[in-house]
């Protein structure tokens, strides 16, 4: 198992049987580094901040037409990558969150809508385009509650374990080859309300400026 990064974790933070390989997805030839795989699990992403917010770096887009077209030189046709649940709507996401925080991720939800179409027209490329709920950082539950494109009643949270899960289930077995399950699951009040989105918002704004 191969895990390419931008920026190399420690090596206490390192997985044990994983390779490292550090390049920039928007920069490098991918093509070396990816070969002899079986698939590629995309996790690329953008942070929510102002600038982001604003004008997000070509990631989703950019970043995977470059994986996508490096696959297709080693021969390899199978590929999960992370888009978002709110691409589209969703009946079961609380109105403050779907009239404030929404429109504010709009840019990059675009962003997300292009890579899936880009995605669709690939020929023979065997996708999945998972959509997670508002990521939470919590431990894997095994609960989180997989439908396709739309999130069920009211599974408006994923934990980021629950989300690698799915993206690790999705390429082992098979399934939702050409498909985009949503997948998210219920939790506490005081981590869906608005006060949990300040405090997490605020959170990445510290960490990001240390």
């Amino acid at each position: 198992m191969r895990g390419l990064e931008h920026h190399l974790p420690d090596p206490a933070k390192r997985i044990e049987g994983v390779d490292y390989i550090q390049c920039d997805v928007l920069e490098d030839d991918l093509a070396d580094a990816i070969r002899g795989c079986d698939a590629v699990i995309s996790t690329l992403g953008v942070s929510f901040t102002p600038s982001t917010a604003i004008d997000p770096p070509p990631l989703y887009t950019e970043g995977t037409r470059r994986i996508v077209e490096a696959m297709g030189r080693v021969g390899i046709d199978r590929i999960a990558v992370i888009s978002a649940a709110f691409v589209d709507q969703q009946a079961g996401v609380p109105s403050w969150f779907r009239l404030t925080v929404v429109p504010a991720l709009a840019n990059i939800l675009e962003h997300m809508r292009a890579m899936e179409r880009m995605l669709e027209a690939e020929q023979g490329l065997k996708w999945t385009a998972a959509r997670p709920g508002w990521l939470i950082d919590l431990p894997y539950s095994g609960e989180a509650q997989v439908k396709a494109r739309t999130l069920s009643t009211d599974c408006f949270r994923c934990c980021h374990a629950d989300l690698a899960a799915l993206l690790l289930d999705s390429v082992v077995s098979g399934r939702w080859i050409h498909e985009k399950p949503a997948v998210g699951k219920p939790e506490a009040d005081d981590l869906e309300g608005l006060l949990a989105l300040r405090e997490e918002l605020e959170s990445l704004h510290l960490r990001r400026d240390r």
